[in-house]
């Protein structure tokens, strides 16, 4: 038995809980449906890309979701890639970019003044006392790692520090 029927049998118990509206603010929230519908993206299977497509159709309905899923990592790239690729059917690229388009465009609309305003809060909020304006090293911890011997050492060039912390490499 060939793991195809599994996913499009997945995908479509995701469409079909999607499009009930009382359930798309809980599967937004869930922790694992929309990381799951974004993986089933790049399913090289025309009928799951297209049922998951559906799903977040779906979901994209309710505005409240639309931050969260706009946000969510790889849905906008895993969109775009089913819109540019050359062997996804017409009707497929249409509601990948209907999904796209209705994320995007939820984005410029509340984003020209609320850009502003969440910029200055993070700002506010990323160094927060005097002190730590001067900070040499930034260490973050990561769920999940639970071992020392998983954490990544590099060294930050954020100033002179007299010894190597242990941290993960930020692009800023």
């Amino acid at each position: 038995m060939s793991g195809e029927p599994d996913a499009l049998a997945v995908v479509n118990q995701l469409r079909d809980l999607a499009s009930d509206p009382l359930n798309r603010r809980a599967i937004v929230q869930d922790q694992g449906c929309l990381p799951g519908l974004i993986l089933f993206l790049d399913h090289p299977s025309p009928p799951v890309v297209y049922s998951a497509l559906l799903a977040l159709r779906y979901l994209a309905e309710c505005r409240s979701n639309r931050e969260k899923m706009r946000s969510e990592l790889g849905m906008m790239l895993s969109l775009q890639n089913v819109i540019q690729k050359t062997t996804t059917p017409g009707d497929t690229q249409q509601l990948a970019t209907e999904v796209y388009d209705l994320l995007q465009s939820s984005n410029t609309a509340d984003g020209d003044s609320m850009n502003e305003m969440n910029s200055r809060r993070r700002k506010a909020h990323f160094f927060l006392g005097a002190t730590n304006k001067r900070a040499k090293t930034v260490v973050l911890h990561i769920d999940g790692l639970d071992d020392t011997d998983d954490i990544i050492t590099n060294q930050i060039p954020l100033g002179k520090s007299q010894a190597p912390p242990l941290h993960v490499p930020l692009n800023i």
